[in-house]
């Protein structure tokens, strides 16, 4: 009768860790991970280059300068269509995946959102300073997004992660008069907060694959 009990009590305890999207402790899984530490260390990469630009450690041009705007982007673009094609053909995760993932892409649409509106400030009213304060709301954004994820997930260092965003957008807002501490102060957010949090996601779920394959 015990062995019977406690058989039923796992398959229980299996079934909730399915609808609660388990298999997956941060909701984004192998590819979203990926998807997401490789945009952090991309456009990372690209604030570094302007800091060292800026400090005049090295001078790119006008052609070295557009491919800079645009590079990390593209890339982007061909590993996010990558992922929504190789993830569109796995099963989908419990509630909680679904909802950490709705929350991320929720972003993304406001953030395309965002790009019209300030991107239209800046040209009307000939003043770069008003596209500066893009990248500072998505910076927020982020922060917010990752409070839900904490909110679903109670793991502290996702509190951290959602804290570090809010703190380097509200940063970045009050710099955008100095270029040089907004860069670095941005390049900062982006590999802390968003590349290290994207791989570490990918090397948890890997080895909970892993774990579920022994």
């Amino acid at each position: 009768m015990n062995d019977k009990l406690k058989t039923v009590q796992d398959d229980l305890a299996f079934l909730r860790g399915l609808a609660e999207g388990g298999t997956e402790r941060a909701g984004l899984g192998v590819a979203g991970g990926a998807l997401y530490g490789s945009a952090g260390l991309l456009y990372g990469v690209q604030c570094l280059v302007y800091v060292a630009q800026e400090h005049g450690l090295v001078r790119l041009g006008g052609l070295g300068n557009l491919i800079l705007a645009w590079l990390p982007t593209v890339i982007f673009l061909i590993l996010m269509t990558i992922v929504i094609v190789v993830e569109r053909r796995k099963p989908k995760g419990g509630v909680t995946h679904r909802a950490i993932n709705a929350a991320f892409a929720g972003a993304g649409l406001a953030n395309l959102a965002l790009i019209i509106v300030f991107a239209v400030a800046a040209v009307k009213n000939q003043d770069f300073r008003y596209w500066l304060y893009h990248p500072a709301v998505v910076f927020v954004l982020q922060g917010a997004v990752w409070y839900a994820v904490f909110a679903l997930r109670k793991r502290a260092w996702m509190l951290v992660v959602s804290l570090g965003w809010l703190a380097v957008g509200v940063a970045m807002g009050l710099l955008v008069d100095r270029a040089g501490l907004y860069l670095l102060v941005a390049t900062f957010g982006l590999f802390a907060f968003m590349a290290a949090p994207g791989f570490f996601m990918m090397r948890q779920a890997m080895s909970r694959t892993v774990d579920l394959g022994a």
